[in-house]
């Protein structure tokens, strides 16, 4: 809002100027006066005379409306103004004779009825009405083409209706003990985050895993070779080796070579961090590659990958756009923590017994210098140690792969990473609910209904905004916990923030820069929610109304000619109140009523015709009228 309030009221006339002066001066006041409110008491206008006109001659304001309380003198009954105030060209005054009003229609023989039931005085209301840009603009333009002599009494016809603002917060209050509630759904670890899938660990073609396994399954299948050529009929073997033997032999020491390779890269490689140079020349030399070391086509060395976003990310995107809340992925992230561990792969080493037993190795390394000859080929493979030393190669295979994936490889999510991203969330929820509980009691009932709608367009947006805040971790991550925490934090308070800047500047369903493309947009009111603010903007501005006025100054008014009306209304109920008859509301995005502004012009000569204080003259009471 760019209106700005100057309060006179009460002011002796020096401390009335410097308080004009201040907000004229250019290093004093805001940079720019588009919209001045003066507040004043009708009694000090005249006297007022040299602050209105420093603040017209200053240059500075563009336009300025003046509300003046208080009743008429009792003694000529006439309401004097300034030169620079009302008339032909002077500002417009609204009159508010008595700030509590009374319930009047604009009618000859009408009657002053009391008015009850106002939460907020009549000056009140009228003031912050006036505050909202549009409504300001509307009235101006009223008074500067419409309003005789540029003077009128206000009346107000309200009806509730939502503060932008402050239904924006509550709605969004909602919409975060939604996304912040516990949550149900599978508690499980994050799939997509286990070493299996992000390690990406190959064996290079040739490389010595692979050439090893290789020798075992050729030298296997020429031993199997050789038996066949041995074998008669009923399974029986002629007599003679064949060289079966030597094969087996060749496949023992070629297992072994295998078994001894691993062991050893287990050994030499294992760390619970990550790699050091000398321990990724191990795992290297062994053959074993990651991702980041793949060769791009054509290109002898790739320059490594870097993804958008991490896969942690990545898999926290995915649970909260498929519906989980932010303690649900947290406690799946905690699970997922535990799964990623690294022990060190020296921890590995038995199962290279378990998978390889020494015994098999030393039962290939001396095999019988002749198959046995009542034995089919299936129980002659078995015998020599054949099949064995093929599953032992393959298991031995799998279980470098496995821990390449697991222990070493640069994309399987570290638990560091993935803790820090679980405290990140954690920081941002702390934020988040500090938000909603500043908020207090959230209402119930229709009103909470409307609130709970609203929140089904706002929770989209929610989620962009923690992804926001989590893409800022995964970008730049936190040296520690506490760190990662509180910068979190930080965040999501500032993008709440500048949420609500945009909020202000363009309504809620302004998207802010983190909301996507497929956030649509959203009608926030039905037709029955807005059934009280469509009658009030209807409303016969004729009827009874509340008037800012006294009982002894309604007689004042000039009921000749039909009132002036402006009507305005919440953004909020645009979409469900659609199309109304002549001219359309003024749509405020603050404030927390809709409704009529009536304005009613003074009879001719209340006014008494701009005498009072002039540059170059002197206030001439002459020109006042008669008693009325």
């Amino acid at each position: 809002m760019t209106v700005e309030i100057l309060p006179l009221n009460g002011l002796p006339v020096e401390e009335a100027d410097q308080a004009a002066q201040k907000l004229v001066d250019i290093r004093t006041g805001p940079p720019r006066i588009e919209r001045l409110l003066v507040l004043d008491d009708t009694a000090l206008l005249t006297a007022h005379g040299p602050v209105y006109h420093r603040l017209v001659s200053s240059g500075r304001v563009y336009s300025m409306l003046c509300v003046a309380v208080g009743p008429r003198p009792a003694d000529d009954r006439n309401l004097r103004l300034p030169w620079n105030l009302g008339g032909n060209q002077g500002a417009g005054v609204l009159w508010v004779g008595d700030e509590l009003g009374i319930d009047w229609r604009a009618a000859p023989a009408a009657v002053a009825n009391g008015h009850v039931g106002a939460t907020m005085s009549g000056l009140d209301q009228l003031v912050q009405l006036l505050s909202a840009d549009g409504v300001y603009d509307r009235v101006h333009d009223k008074f500067e083409g419409q309003v005789p002599g540029r003077v009128a009494s206000p009346g107000l016809k309200l009806a509730g209706a939502d503060d932008e603002a402050a239904t924006f917060a509550a709605a969004l209050a909602v919409a975060i003990h939604r996304l912040c509630d516990r949550g149900s759904g599978a508690d499980g670890s994050f799939q997509a985050l286990l070493p299996a899938v992000t390690g990406g660990a190959i064996l290079v073609p040739g490389g010595p895993v692979v050439r090893y396994r290789d020798e075992v399954a050729e030298s296997v299948d020429a031993a199997s070779d050789a038996l066949g050529r041995l074998s008669g009929l009923g399974g029986v073997f002629k007599r003679g080796d064949g060289g079966v033997q030597n094969h087996v032999i060749e496949a023992g020491a070629a297992l072994a070579d295998l078994r001894d390779l691993i062991g050893g890269t287990l050994q030499g490689a294992s760390t619970a961090g990550e790699l050091t140079a000398n321990q990724r020349q191990v795992v290297l030399a062994a053959g074993v590659r990651f991702p980041a070391d793949y060769p791009a086509p054509g290109q002898a060395q790739a320059t490594p990958a870097v993804p958008e976003h991490s896969p942690v990310y990545q898999a926290i995107a995915s649970a909260l756009q498929g519906g989980d809340t932010l303690p649900l992925v947290a406690r799946r992230l905690t699970q997922t923590e535990r799964e990623v561990q690294r022990r060190g792969s020296a921890s590995y080493l038995p199962e290279v017994e378990q998978r390889c037993p020494a015994t098999l190795i030393a039962r290939l390394g001396s095999p019988p210098p002749k198959p046995p000859r009542k034995a089919d080929m299936a129980q002659a493979r078995g015998e020599l140690g054949l099949d064995g030393a093929v599953a032992a190669a393959r298991a031995l295979t799998d279980l470098i792969l496995t821990v390449a994936n697991r222990e070493w490889s640069p994309t399987t999510p570290s638990p560091g990473h993935v803790a820090r991203m679980r405290i990140a969330l954690d920081g941002l929820r702390k934020a988040l609910t500090e938000y909603a509980d500043a908020r207090g009691d959230l209402p119930s009932g229709a009103r909470g209904a409307r609130l709970a709608r609203l929140s089904d367009y706002l929770i989209p947006v929610l989620r962009e905004l923690v992804l926001r805040v989590i893409a800022g971790e995964s970008a730049q991550p936190s040296a520690g916990g506490q760190e990662a925490f509180q910068a979190a934090h930080d965040r999501a308070a500032a993008l709440l923030k500048e949420w609500e800047r945009h909020v202000r500047d363009g309504g809620v369903s302004a998207r802010p820069p983190w909301a996507g493309s497929s956030v649509s947009d959203v009608i926030y009111a039905s037709v029955d929610d807005v059934a009280e603010v469509k009658a009030a903007l209807l409303y016969p501005p004729d009827q009874e109304m509340w008037q800012l006025c006294g009982t002894d100054d309604f007689r004042a008014l000039n009921v000749s000619a039909p009132p002036l009306t402006i009507r305005f209304a919440s953004r909020l109920s645009k979409d469900a109140l659609g199309s109304l008859p002549g001219e359309q509301p003024v749509w405020t995005s603050s404030g927390s009523f809709a409704g009529l502004l009536r304005l009613v012009p003074l009879k001719p000569g209340v006014v008494a015709g701009n005498s009072g204080w002039a540059p170059s003259a002197v206030p001439d009471s002459s020109s006042a009228t008669e008693f009325l």
